[in-house]
């Protein structure tokens, strides 16, 4: 039971914002206005990104998976991506579903597993890249924005903050791969920390490995954070909020930072509350629109995740020989 606790914990904390936004009877009028005056037929171009968003991201772990020596046919990783997205909603974050993926690489790939582990991972730091790209340029050209208004320019600072600390992180990871640090001492008790980091730093040897491959996975990685975004940007379309899709793509890198802090139940109600913030305090978009903007953009997400259920029974269609066979074809 003990292990529900950090999901218990975020879904109460996720009805209690969504009921603290719609408890406001203003807001429930300006989101009952927007909502009637809807135009769903927006909401199936807003589809379509989603899909290409998880198409793209599909791509960029079957060129990681290349460049670890773990090659998987590209319609075998489309499969294992969908079933991967449909058991995310079934569990917390986004974990859930690169645990499954993980297990169906080991499937394939049974005497390497740390590989298949190592190539989720890495799958990850592509999107980390393309999502500090994002944040870039939007810190960039969209700085007096931020800038005038003290709750933005806090938002924005947090998530720069965020970004940072990561980087730097990864940056520490990395410096223990070094030989010169490896042999130094440490004491007896963290040496099983030290042996699992050493063995998680493979994953910098294998980003070295193919780099022509890491960079098309970087850059389909740019495709599939800019085909997320706009899904939110046709969700505005949909309620028939006046945005254009550079205002949607100035907020969405804080927004998708913010909401990686895992607080809520797959970010629900405090991805909300960031849209009122930021649509609200720099387009004056109304509290309502933009929660419900926000609202439609993940519904869009949770669609395609839904659709990836219908892959689940192909996830263990072929033995480890045929995907040998099928990779050695492509």
């Amino acid at each position: 039971m003990r292990k529900y606790w950090l999901a218990i914990i975020q879904a109460a904390f996720s009805v209690f914002l969504i009921w603290h936004i719609f408890s406001n009877p203003a807001l429930r009028g300006e989101a009952s206005k927007v909502f009637s005056a809807a135009n769903p037929q927006w909401l199936f171009f807003g589809l379509l990104l989603a899909l290409l968003n998880e198409t793209l991201a599909a791509v960029r772990w079957w060129l990681v998976l290349r460049a670890f020596g773990t090659p998987v046919s590209l319609g075998r990783v489309f499969v294992f991506c969908g079933a991967g997205a449909f058991f995310s909603l079934g569990l917390p974050g986004t974990g859930g579903g690169d645990a499954f993926r993980i297990l169906y690489i080991i499937r394939l790939y049974p005497q390497k597993k740390l590989r298949a582990s190592l190539t989720v991972l890495a799958d990850r730091l592509c999107g980390l890249v393309a999502l500090i790209l994002a944040l870039s340029i939007s810190l960039l050209v969209n700085w007096p924005l931020f800038e005038a208004h003290p709750i933005t320019h806090k938002l924005l600072t947090i998530s720069v903050s965020i970004l940072s600390s990561a980087v730097f992180l990864i940056f520490l990871w990395w410096l223990t791969t070094l030989p010169g640090i490896r042999s130094l001492w440490v004491p007896g008790f963290l040496s099983p920390l030290r042996r699992r980091f050493h063995h998680l730093g493979h994953i910098f040897s294998g980003l070295g490995a193919r780099p022509i491959l890491i960079l098309l996975g970087i850059i389909a990685s740019i495709g599939a954070t800019l085909a997320h975004f706009s899904t939110y940007f046709f969700s505005a379309k949909a309620f028939a909020v006046s945005l254009g899709m550079m205002d949607i793509f100035a907020i969405m890198p804080v927004v998708d930072t913010l909401v990686a802090i895992p607080i809520t139940l797959f970010g629900i109600g405090l991805r909300e509350t960031l849209f009122q913030e930021l649509l609200g305090t720099i387009y004056s978009v109304p509290g309502g629109a933009a929660a419900l903007i926000s609202l439609g953009g993940f519904g869009l997400q949770a669609t395609v995740s839904i659709l990836g259920g219908l892959l689940v029974p192909f996830t263990s269609a072929a033995s480890r020989s045929t995907e040998h066979t099928a990779s050695d074809q492509t």
